[in-house]
């Protein structure tokens, strides 16, 4: 944890709201006298002797000034938004659902999306770039392919509510790739049918269920088998033009697929007893698509339907009663190929409300819930490496209507959400805590009052619904707004160095260092100006805890200081000072001139840990 600061006036009162960025600028001018640490030797200069203080070198030229300078507005416009990333103005249901979360005091929540490649300290590649990439290509227009997700779960996605709305935020904004994989009739006898059929003469089993299911069970989670000759589901089709059939060569007889009430495919089964897909396109204008099955025990595991282009498909993999222990009794290798043969750009799971109420039902315990959830994501994300991935934690979970005290959280909850992040970061995935967006304990509770949640005050209902999707698609948007369009490069690279006067550093641990805060900025606490200083020093976060750099919290650094009156560490040192670059007139834009000032600002701090490494060597 970071050591406190001497007490003193915080930042944020030091100017009135509002102040000009010149009265700002003119504040730092007198930083760099006040402090205990003199300026960095040059660095081709020799270290000093044993127990000798490191000597102040000359001012910096003015070209070599310029030269950083520059060396930072490279920086500063490459972990700046991509203008091709800025969000579309929210519909009119997109703000009435914000609107109705904020009324729920249901705040949202950021996505933790760990970085997975650096250029210096600047992330370069996060977790979801696979996703966000993909997303670029749909904004770009280059993309010529549906980007899908496939967005496991339990009731709450089986229900398709939640990712209804995600759905729907992103067709707005990518395009419309179809309905994706299907099932062949509704697992109850209510419930919309957007994601399956309208059939006769069929029986399901899940991975849901109590006992295992006779027929193997794939990517969807549930087989359909013909109860009796001539079952069949009919579905109506919007533009789809690309499909796929999943099934059973098990003790079955051929399926027939018919457009318009006209042949177009015929299964030959070989009762081999292996799992088969057939691809099918479908001609254009096509109203109707029935999928027949002349004899009884034929075993459908879903129909994928496709639009041509680009576009957003999600596949809805939801089970109610599911959890990851009994999602694992899916045969694995029929997952993976059929997950592989739907090339999704993100894998979704959202688990965990079942495996609290089993732990509170002593039916389960942690270390299993533990194996389990780690097996599970494991195996979707070795079917699927080229993929992103994303955890998302449980909604709020109470006793219920049988309790004494319905509202009274669940005792497990809070354990298998840190559970999950862990979990999910550990296994190199992002992680959305659903709990803390809905607004954490007390949720349910709002969510009844206003007539949202179900009887059984386990599972929202209609709007509440609604609201956890739009807090979702809400997360994943502004993830990919905010994630710098940063690639590794080279001039990424040559910009660092010439800005910090060294080579790149290793970023090896060193026992002398310790992370302590950073003084940013007086007068307001946001603005354009703090967000651009914020924005690289977030970006530059090291989330492995050995790394030299370190921002427990945004604003959160090693010891260094742009106000001189909290300039002073825990151990009585003093902190870094830093001058702030010399602006061209070129660089009005606050938001860009507090981006130059952060990155300025990081390679100061990088720079002292570097020659303070080579003084204390022996």
């Amino acid at each position: 944890m970071d050591a406190p600061h001497r007490k003193g006036p915080s930042p944020r009162h030091l100017l009135p709201r509002g102040r000009a960025i010149t009265t700002i600028l003119a504040s730092f001018a007198a930083v760099g006298g006040l402090m205990a640490f003199h300026p960095a030797p040059p660095v081709d200069s020799p270290p000093p002797a044993a127990g000798e203080r490191p000597a102040a070198a000359g001012a910096p030229s003015r070209e070599s000034r310029q030269a950083r300078l520059a060396a930072a507005q490279v920086i500063a416009r490459a972990l700046a938004p991509a203008d091709s990333r800025r969000l579309t103005e929210l519909s009119p249901e997109e703000q009435s659902l914000l609107e109705l979360a904020a009324s729920l005091q249901a705040p949202g929540a950021g996505i933790e999306n760990p970085c997975v490649e650096r250029t210096g300290p600047f992330c370069t590649r996060t977790v979801l770039e696979p996703l966000f990439s993909a997303l670029d290509g749909l904004r770009s227009g280059q993309a010529s392919s549906p980007v899908r997700i496939a967005a496991f779960g339990n009731s709450l996605i089986a229900g398709d509510r939640i990712v209804d709305i995600v759905r729907e935020q992103f067709v707005r904004r990518f395009g419309d790739g179809g309905r994706g994989l299907l099932l062949i009739d509704r697992l109850a006898p209510y419930g919309p049918r957007t994601r399956t059929g309208t059939a006769e003469g069929w029986s399901v089993h899940t991975v849901g269920e109590l006992k295992d299911s006779p027929w193997p069970i794939g990517l969807s989670g549930v087989v359909h088998v013909s109860s009796q000759p001539r079952a069949r589901s009919r579905f109506s089709l919007s533009g789809e033009r690309q499909g796929t059939l999943f099934w059973l060569d098990q003790d079955s007889g051929p399926l027939e697929l018919r457009v318009d009430g006209h042949p177009l495919l015929q299964t030959q089964p070989q009762n081999g007893g292996e799992h088969q897909q057939e691809d099918f396109t479908l001609p254009p204008g096509a109203k109707t698509l029935e999928l027949i099955a002349p004899q009884r025990g034929t075993a459908l595991q879903g129909l994928a339907l496709d639009k041509p282009g680009p576009g957003i498909v999600l596949d809805t993999l939801g089970v109610p009663s599911a959890d990851a222990s009994l999602f694992l009794r899916a045969d694995e290798a029929m997952v993976a190929d059929q997950l592989r043969a739907r090339a999704p750009a993100l894998v979704l799971v959202m688990l965990g409300g079942n495996e609290v109420k089993r732990l509170q039902w002593k039916r389960s315990t942690s270390s299993q819930v533990e194996r389990d959830l780690r097996r599970f994501l494991q195996r979707v994300t070795r079917a699927t490496p080229e993929a992103a991935c994303l955890v998302v934690g449980p909604v709020d979970a109470v006793l219920g209507p049988g309790a004494a005290k319905p509202f009274q959280q669940r005792e497990h909850l809070e354990e298998v959400i840190g559970m999950e992040r862990e979990i999910a970061l550990e296994e190199g995935c992002a992680f959305f805590d659903m709990f803390a967006a809905m607004g954490g304990t007390g949720a349910i509770q709002r969510f009844h009052t206003r007539g949202f949640m179900h009887d059984d005050l386990v599972h929202p209902k209609g709007r509440g619904l609604d609201v956890l999707g739009a807090l979702l698609s809400r997360g994943l948007l502004r993830s990919w707004e905010d994630t710098p369009r940063t690639e590794p490069s080279a001039a990424l690279a040559r910009a660092w160095t010439t800005l910090l006067g060294v080579e790149l550093l290793s970023h090896a641990p060193h026992p002398s260092r310790q992370t302590r805060s950073v003084a940013l900025l007086p007068g307001a606490p946001e603005g354009p100006w703090t967000d651009g200083v914020r924005r690289v020093l977030d970006t530059a976060r090291a989330r492995d805890a050995s790394a030299s750099l370190s921002l427990a919290e945004p604003s959160s650094l090693r010891c260094a200081t742009l106000v001189p009156r909290l300039g002073v560490a825990a151990d009585g040192s003093g902190c870094l000072p830093v001058t702030p670059p010399p602006f061209s007139e070129g660089v009005q834009d606050p938001f860009q001139r507090g981006s130059v000032v952060g990155a300025w600002l990081l390679a100061e701090l990088v720079r002292y840990d570097t020659l303070a490494t080579a003084w204390q060597a022996p």
